[in-house]
């Protein structure tokens, strides 16, 4: 057998049998023992073999330097270290121990040896690999951090037109509400209306969609028309629960007529994909610079969520001359893709932070949650956090109230915790198994009004609680497809099969749309619930899929949906922009990189009643002393502007 090569193994059998060399990779960057690591070998290769004049060894180096780097964007970030922390970037690719010829192969750049410099160049160069200093970066992802930096700089440089008067009154108009303004809040919303380029961070319950409401509300007072604001979100159910809560803000604070059309006619909240016009068949969106978004105010919420590509992608799509408001939690999960850059341009340029929660008044056990979030958030599982947080030993003895910490294995306790919590936050609802079982009844497309009453109460009852995993998959039970599989089996009252087919999914079962799908007008992340739907066409009720919206709702055969999984529980990514009353977070039982402080605290704030904490303590522990580490010159581009070389005229 010849070996595994890019080319092909005929390209191999093609190049012996004529006697030729085959310069194919059989180095073990090639050939990873994790297949995770297919990707970052192959790219890595690939750039190595651009090299020609090194010989094997120097260019083995080059190919494990690249693979690291192609790695490290997996990871989330945008370079790689070139000091002490190198050894950990290529034991990420299982080649700690070429170190030394890794730092000689990056010494020879750094003397402008041609041979190396082909392929690993300094700035400005076009080479695949860049080195920056103490830095390294693959070249296209040095370009995205200089070009979004230097659009991100020419945007905070513009000065727009002072109103300062103008803007007092109208701020003093709002800022009485309903609901009443904080200071904190004024001064965002003021940031917001005299600033190109605004930044409002806070962790939940601390007000960001009141904010989102009184600037609107201050924007139709200066005459800005509805026409002219685009809402975003980076996900489909953060969209829509933007779009409740706002038609919830504006109805209740509307004063005038002026405000009563804002409250009828709102901006729709869409995701930012829409917003930019993807086009799935041509991989490709619509607005960019020279085709801009028509809007004057454009305003994005869950933005710790948005990767680099995502929000340069954004920038480049507004105008000259628009405004664009940034709200997010900094201190939350950042995105799944390279960057961190919410986090970034907070620290770069300054964010108005809210701190006051503003659920904590009239609810002691949202104060629990808070008390303990922040300890978690700031790396310490010390008196602060235990005096926020009951230790249970048992499933049993869970109140869900405030936070519970359940200190045991879950090969102890895990069947008796999801039978707690499948009696009493799933089954709880009075009729359960009959009404998620009862047909509805659809007649032109449209629930009968009764209908939608019902399943209007059957969706507030599941989005009152959710398990949250820190992994997807069966390779441990305590992934969110494992659990999800062990509660799927309740509701169907059978034993628990290895996988669940779409086709399967009774009616009961809480779904999530894990695509987009722009025909039928769903999105990634998107959550819904499998019911029983007779259309009137003679074929009785079938288990159909049917997801909120304004309104209303849309419904879909669960045979027609090929992306739909069960969502009992969701890995913590997948519900950032969500909320529940009740939380359980579910640590594996053995530690791995993953697990940090930001995982945690990104869970517990999803709660606004109660979170149950599922692993050992010493664990927990340890995922909270880690915080994630992204390397992204972002923030440091920004405070230093001729890192960002770009001319104005490009901003």
């Amino acid at each position: 057998m010849s070996g595994l090569s890019p080319g092909g193994t005929a390209r191999s059998r093609f190049l012996v049998a004529r006697g030729l060399a085959d310069d194919g990779p059989r180095s073990v960057v090639w050939q990873p023992a994790d297949p995770e690591l297919q990707e970052p070998a192959y790219l890595g290769w690939e750039i190595g073999r651009c090299a020609p004049d090194l010989d094997r060894g120097a260019r083995h180096a080059v190919e494990l330097l690249a693979a690291s780097c192609v790695e490290a964007m997996h990871a989330g970030s945008t370079r790689v270290p070139t000091d002490m922390r190198l050894r950990l970037a290529l034991a990420a690719v299982g080649a700690e121990d070429s170190l030394p010829a890794v730092r000689a192969v990056l010494e020879r750049a750094r003397t402008g040896d041609p041979a190396v410099t082909v392929v690993l160049g300094p700035p400005g160069a076009r080479t695949p690999l860049v080195f920056d200093g103490e830095w390294v970066y693959a070249e296209r992802m040095r370009v995205l951090e200089e070009r979004f930096c230097a659009r991100v700089g020419g945007r905070v440089e513009r000065r727009l037109p002072s109103h300062d008067g103008k803007v007092t009154k109208v701020l003093r108009a709002v800022a009485d509400g309903p609901p009443a303004l904080t200071d904190e809040q004024k001064r965002a919303v003021r940031k917001a209306l005299t600033s190109p380029f605004a930044l409002v961070t806070g962790g939940p319950g601390t007000g960001k969609t009141t904010i989102v409401v009184a600037l609107l509300r201050a924007l139709s007072w200066t005459g800005v028309t509805m026409e002219a604001i685009a809402i975003a979100a980076p996900t489909g159910k953060a969209a829509q629960r933007l779009q409740e809560a706002l038609a919830s803000g504006l109805a209740a604070a509307a004063r005038d007529m002026a405000e009563a059309a804002l409250s009828t006619i709102p901006p729709e909240p869409q995701t930012l994909h829409r917003l930019l016009g993807w086009s799935p068949s041509t991989g490709r969106f619509a607005r960019h610079e020279n085709d801009p978004l028509p809007h004057r105010v454009v305003v994005v919420d869950e933005a710790s969520m948005i990767d680099l590509a995502a929000m340069d992608r954004l920038l480049r799509a507004l105008r000259p001359d628009a405004r664009l408001v940034l709200l997010g939690d900094a201190d939350q999960l950042p995105s799944v893709e390279a960057g961190a850059v919410f986090r970034d341009l907070c620290a770069a340029l300054g964010a108005e932070r809210l701190t006051v929660n503003l659920r904590v008044a009239s609810d002691p056990s949202a104060q629990r949650i808070v008390d303990a979030a922040r300890a978690v958030n700031a790396g310490r599982v010390d008196s602060h956090f235990t005096a926020a947080v009951t230790t249970r030993r048992t499933a049993e003895e869970l109140c869900f109230e405030g936070v519970e910490h359940l200190a045991a294995p879950w090969t102890e306790t895990g069947e008796a915790l999801l039978e707690r919590w499948w009696s009493a936050r799933v089954a709880s609802l009075e009729g359960f198994a009959e009404r998620v079982s009862r047909p509805l009844r659809m007649r032109d497309g449209q629930l009968e009004e009764s209908d939608q009453h019902e399943l209007r109460a059957l969706f507030e009852h599941y989005g009152r609680a959710r398990l949250l995993c820190a992994t997807r998959g069966r390779a441990f039970e305590t992934g969110a497809e494992a659990i999800n599989d062990a509660l799927l089996a309740r509701l169907r009252g059978g034993a628990r099969p290895r996988r669940w087919r779409a086709v399967e999914l009774a009616p009961g079962t809480p779904v999530l749309f894990e695509r987009n799908d722009y025909e039928r007008r769903l999105f990634n992340g998107d959550q819904g619930l499998v019911v029983r739907v007779d259309t009137g066409d003679g074929s009785g009720a079938r288990p159909t899929a049917v997801f909120p919206r304004r309104g209303g709702f849309v419904a879909f055969p669960v045979d027609s949906l090929t992306d739909l999984v069960p969502a009992f529980a969701m890995t913590v990514h997948k519900a950032q922009g969500s909320e529940f009353d009740h939380v359980g977070l579910v640590l594996p039982e053995a530690d791995m990189p993953l697990l940090t402080r930001e995982l945690v605290y990104t869970a517990m704030t999803r709660a606004r009643r109660s979170v149950v904490l599922v692993g050992e303590l010493d664990l927990l522990v340890r995922t909270v002393s880690r915080a994630i580490e992204r390397h992204s010159g972002v923030a440091e581009r920004l405070a230093s502007p001729e890192k960002c070389p770009l001319p104005p005229q490009m901003c």
